[in-house]
């Protein structure tokens, strides 16, 4: 399956070729992912907000290392990430990720679950790329942008609701394209899974807009090329990204070797 890019090397819609009967096919097919899609996406704000309060509540207490903003440790300086889990877990997994992109969205659906668990029990320490190119794809509204700053500012702030907040925000991921949700939708998915109030309140003040804007530059200079990409023990992993269990099944192996 394609990534978003911020070029057409990778698409996500398919290129025509062959024949008439094979293009039909092939726009058929785009409709129908489309469609499921906005099915998916199309749930009422209250809806979502209840099964990421589920989620967290299911976290809450759990012994794994809260998020925390990462620096380089060679050069001291922002590595533009958020932590989750034990430094000292086996496994390292790296994801590079944009709020408007649908394969994210299609990724976190997958195995966003998984890699909780596998966080909860220690296995993986997991880094979050917290990525804005597709502002443009949001009708001038800056939703990667205004997403993200959300995701980083609850990170670093209220750092105990970081996977519910990212499993939230992808639980209500808009279709691309479109302007994405308001700044006060955001805030209510955030105190939704418990993000406390003065922390939302400096959602506005879009404090980390131009961190986001230098970590996707490094991350683009540094060889990623789209969302999702991810990463096991600093390895670009090439599996399936979609479909639960081969992802959990690659990292397993790594934690065994």
């Amino acid at each position: 399956m394609a990534k978003n890019t911020p070029s057409d090397k990778s698409s996500s819609h398919p290129h025509p070729s062959g024949s008439r009967r094979q293009q039909l096919a092939a726009q058929a097919a785009q409709a129908e992912r489309d469609r499921r899609i906005r099915r998916r996406v199309g749930l009422t704000l209250t809806l979502a907000i209840v099964a990421a309060v589920v989620f967290a509540g299911a976290w809450v207490g759990k012994s794994y290392v809260a998020s925390r903003p990462s620096a380089d440790a060679a050069s001291g300086e922002d590595a533009y990430t958020i932590e989750v889990g034990q430094a000292t877990a086996p496994v390292s997994v790296e994801v590079y990720q944009d709020f408007m992109c649908p394969y994210c969205g299609r990724f976190e659906n997958a195995n966003g679950g998984q890699l909780a668990q596998l966080v909860e029990d220690g296995t993986v320490h997991l880094t979050f790329h917290p990525m804005s190119f597709l502002d443009s794809t949001s009708q001038g509204s800056e939703y990667s942008t205004r997403s993200a700053n959300a995701f980083v500012t609850a990170a670093k702030a209220d750092p105990e609701h970081t996977l519910a907040l990212n499993a939230a925000l992808y639980a209500n991921q808009p279709a691309e394209g479109t302007a994405g949700l308001t700044d006060g939708q955001i805030a209510q998915i955030a105190l939704g899974v418990g993000v406390d109030q003065t922390v939302v309140d400096t959602f506005a003040d879009r404090t980390y807009e131009q961190w986001l804007r230098n970590g996707t530059k490094a991350d683009f200079a540094a060889g990623i090329t789209g969302t999702p990409t991810v990463k096991i023990n600093g390895q670009t992993y090439d599996g399936d990204l979609y479909t639960p269990g081969p992802l959990k099944a690659a990292i397993d192996a790594a934690a065994d070797e």
